[in-house]
């Protein structure tokens, strides 16, 4: 017999036809600064990155038209019969509920981590007295 490739041979080797693995991908948060939990959980609750960011540009340019840095897009004729016609939220106001909404979902986040904090030390108090004292007297 020679050393060569068999008739069956074409049929063994590792083959992966297009889409045939895992499709979908993790969008990790932990590329970025901050706390991963809090991260994930304002990207769930609150808004996507690009929600925050559409925000925040519809605020700086709004800031920036009213400081004449920009060209005003309408005449303040038509920007105040806009503004009569339909009362939207304004991009500062817009801003203004996301700022409150990511501090709401940071202090939740605060006080869920400091209930399970106590709960971990209540439980090690149970468990070994003496090691929750020492942890306890190390934190303060």
């Amino acid at each position: 017999m020679s050393g060569g490739p068999t008739w069956y041979s074409c049929f063994t080797f590792p083959f992966f036809a297009p889409l045939s693995g895992g499709v979908n991908q993790d969008i990790s948060t932990g590329l970025y600064q901050g706390v991963p939990e809090i991260e994930i959980a304002i990207i769930k609750e609150v808004g996507s990155f690009g929600l925050q960011l559409g925000i925040i540009s519809e605020a700086v340019k709004e800031l920036a038209e009213k400081v004449g840095a920009m060209p005003p897009e309408r005449s303040p004729q038509d920007r105040a019969k806009l503004d009569e016609a339909s009362r939207d939220p304004t991009p500062l106001e817009k801003l203004d509920d996301l700022i409150r909404d990511v501090n709401r979902v940071k202090e939740a986040y605060k006080e869920a981590v400091e209930r399970d904090a106590e709960r971990s030390l209540k439980r090690l108090n149970r468990v070994d007295p003496q090691a929750s004292t020492k942890l306890t007297e190390r934190f303060r």
